[in-house]
């Protein structure tokens, strides 16, 4: 079974609490702006959680909280394709950090997606399911309830002075703290978060607080370019995304290799740039006939796009790669890249 809805009508922590009083175990998806965040709870607990925000991210999160350098970040990333192993893993196997420190960065990015999603803008869906979870923590939600009212309400606050991190601030007069003296070294709000190892969330009250006290004061606000990078990294994946779907895979590859180097550990792209070197090693001969190795009926249920569909109508085991480009509306490139994504994926083959 399934519930589904809007935050306005039941926001986070009411979901929270039906699922904790009648422990369930299941996903709860929440679709705040742009982006989808995934909570798997089991047996009334949070186990796991993962976000599209590249913000909410691993990669970016142990990079600030444990103080793993980027490029430690894509040499941990090679070897997880290398050795088939996670994240956290890798990073261990090269002695970057320890598997308890792991676990704890873990735990606290869970709960920071969790506290993200305290808002009243957004909708949710809870499907009652078994599943498994690359990492498994162990979060009582009683917990989370306490806390995330308390970041909602403070939030709220905050952002009627600190709208975001991109905000203006001058400083008033000089003072110990971190904030007040990267600021006047000429660092943004958004820099000192990046570089603090503090979470958006903290960089911002601390500023509220320095405001409230005369210490600090907002001089303007956000210096809007044509596109944030939030805004951009969504445009670059959307248009990698295009790419795939349209069989240009090695334009789709590029762009997603770009966008892993914004957000390292994206697991998304990660798999989809696996999936893009499997396709390109397929060798497609014009006179080799494609065959279908799934029942009709489980294509159907398949997340496919309309172009892949359209292709998979035209293999009939007879009919070679040169005959289907000829019968498909798509340029020769575009049909041959589908064709190699659906050997590549074992939905056919040659």
């Amino acid at each position: 079974m399934y519930i589904y809805g809007s935050l306005k009508t039941m926001d986070m922590g009411d979901i929270l609490q039906w699922i904790y009083l009648r422990g369930k175990t299941g996903v709860l998806t929440v679709k705040i702006g742009d982006y989808e965040r995934k909570f798997y709870l089991k047996d009334g607990k949070v186990t796991y959680g993962v976000s599209e925000d590249p913000e909410e991210r691993l990669g970016p999160y142990l990079t600030k909280t444990l103080r793993i350098k980027k490029e430690d970040i894509l040499k941990a990333v090679a070897l997880t394709k290398k050795e088939k192993v996670l994240l956290g893993e890798a990073l261990v196997r090269l002695g970057l950090t320890t598997r308890d420190e792991v676990n704890r960065a873990l735990e606290g990015l869970v709960r920071e997606i969790v506290f993200n999603s305290f808002v009243e803008e957004g909708y949710f869906r809870f499907e009652e399911r078994e599943m498994e979870v690359p990492y498994q923590v162990n979060i009582d939600i009683q917990d989370l309830l306490l806390e995330g009212y308390a970041r909602k309400d403070e939030t709220e606050a905050i952002l009627k002075v600190i709208p975001s991190l991109d905000v203006k601030v001058e400083v008033l007069k000089d003072g110990e703290d971190p904030i007040i003296k990267e600021l006047s070294r000429g660092f943004s709000l958004r820099e000192i978060a990046e570089n603090s190892g503090l979470s958006s969330f903290e960089v911002m009250k601390r500023a509220f607080e320095l405001v409230e006290k005369g210490f600090l004061r907002v001089s303007g606000g956000a210096e809007v370019e044509k596109e944030s990078r939030k805004d951009l990294f969504i445009n670059l994946k959307e248009k990698a995304d295009f790419f795939y779907r349209e069989g240009r895979l090695k334009e789709a590859e590029e762009i997603y290799n770009t966008l892993l180097e914004e957000d390292p550990g994206n697991q998304e792209i990660l798999e989809k740039v696996d999936e893009i070197k499997k396709a390109l090693s397929v060798n497609l001969e014009p006179g080799s006939v494609p065959k279908l190795m799934v029942p009709m009926d489980k294509i159907t249920a398949m997340d496919l796009s309309p172009q892949e569909g359209f292709v998979l109508s035209r293999i009939n085991g007879t009919w070679t790669v040169q005959e289907i480009e000829k019968l498909c509306p798509f340029p020769p490139q575009t049909t041959e890249g589908i064709i190699k994504i659906l050997v590549s994926r074992g939905i056919v083959k040659l």
